[in-house]
């Protein structure tokens, strides 16, 4: 009669099972360390990696990239955020006002230093209604007024902004605070600097049926204030401002309205559409204003297919004058003042760092003037 051990070597196929491992032990195991001249190793990689990144430093200055100018981040915007408290002076917009101010002039003509808390292709209103909802505010909202943006978009390309300073960690807070003197130091610390970005905005040939990507090029510097002025590429290199233009010229496109069937002008822009935002706007302002705060509107020069866009688009009797006048606001528009007209701007849209300088110093008294008019016509009316 067969074993059962016979019998399991048959199942097997006459192997017989491994022996059951040994206990492992780990204080046991011997790692040998090679033989190696290791300080001279860490030394070779230090000077390799210290080589490596003085070299992409270099070449990125070369490129006309700068230390210190900071990324314009969600934490960054957030940071700003937190100072629009009390009766603290915010600037809210799109990127016109972004580019167009000097903060340090507009420091030095009014006395105060406005907070900055316009974004890039985004509408404030998204801004104001934020402000409007924060009781801790109570000062002065001056709103940078882009017509197709402000009057067709409730938020926009950066609008993820908001919800990110409301729900901001402790550790996104402590990571900004780490990268700040990394930026300050380092010039390749860009997003133009980024592969993808090389990528996509490479001048490749495009193959049959593609269009082309609408991808903005890099056109500014930012402070870690988000004090904010036009990169002097833009205004140097004329290959790049060429292409920062045909990148606004293809958003145009996309957005103007299909031709009617029968060759006839669009449809006008909806009054219904017109009265909601002014509406919504007003009920902001008030907010604002029986805190003890006030709001004023800004528009900045443009040109080119800009100027084509927003005076046959956004005509001003049916959008700006409306808006000003229905939430009794001081509104200040290049169009009325000679002393804002005639600057420089390099690609249809923004001021050039030099311009920006002379722009807002021949705008702070015309500001300043404006709203000591309206602050004596409220009072006269309220005394009769």
């Amino acid at each position: 009669m067969p074993s059962s051990t016979s019998s399991s070597d048959d199942r097997l196929g006459g192997l017989r099972a491994p022996p059951p491992l040994a206990f492992f032990d780990p204080e046991h195991v011997e790692r040998p360390v090679p033989a190696r001249p290791w300080r001279a190793l860490l030394v070779a990689a230090l000077i390799v990696t210290i080589g490596l990144t003085a070299g992409w430093e270099v070449y990125w200055r070369g490129k006309m990239l700068a230390a210190g100018d900071y990324k314009n981040t969600s934490a960054l915007w957030a940071q700003e955020r937190r100072k629009a408290v009390g009766d603290a002076t915010v600037m809210i917009g799109s990127s016109r006002i972004f580019f167009d101010i000097d903060l340090d002039l507009w420091e030095e003509a009014a006395g105060v230093r406005p907070v900055m808390l316009a974004m890039e292709g985004t509408s404030p209103r998204l801004f104001l209604k934020d402000l409007a909802d924060d009781e801790n505010f109570r000062g002065l909202t001056i709103v940078g007024v882009t017509a197709p943006v402000f009057f067709t978009q409730d938020g926009g390309l950066r609008a993820e902004v908001l919800d990110y300073y409301k729900k901001e960690t402790p550790s996104q807070r402590f990571d900004h605070f780490l990268s700040a003197p990394l930026e300050e130091t380092f010039a390749f610390l860009d997003e133009q600097t980024r592969p993808k970005t090389q990528m996509t905005t490479a001048p490749l040939p495009l193959r049959d049926g593609m269009q082309p990507l609408f991808y903005p090029r890099k056109l500014s510097i930012s402070a870690a204030d988000r004090n904010t002025e036009m990169w002097a590429r833009v205004v140097e290199d004329e290959r790049y401002k060429e292409e920062a233009k045909a990148q606004w010229a293809l958003i145009l496109q996309m957005m103007a309205p299909p031709p009617s069937a029968d060759g006839s002008p669009p449809p006008p822009f909806p009054q219904e559409a017109i009265d909601a935002v002014v509406g919504e706007v007003k009920a902001n302002v008030d907010k604002i204003r029986a805190r003890g705060g006030d709001v004023a509107f800004l528009r900045f020069p443009y040109d080119g297919m800009f100027a084509v866009a927003e005076d046959n688009g956004f005509p001003r009797e049916r959008f700006w004058d409306r808006l000003v006048a229905e939430t009794d606001s001081v509104g200040v528009t290049f169009h009325d003042y000679p002393e804002l007209q005639g600057y420089e701007i390099a690609e249809w849209s923004h001021l050039t760092a030099r311009e920006a300088e002379r722009y807002t110093r021949a705008l702070v008294p015309i500001f300043e003037a404006r709203m000591a008019e309206k602050k004596a016509e409220r009072e006269a009316r309220g005394a009769n």
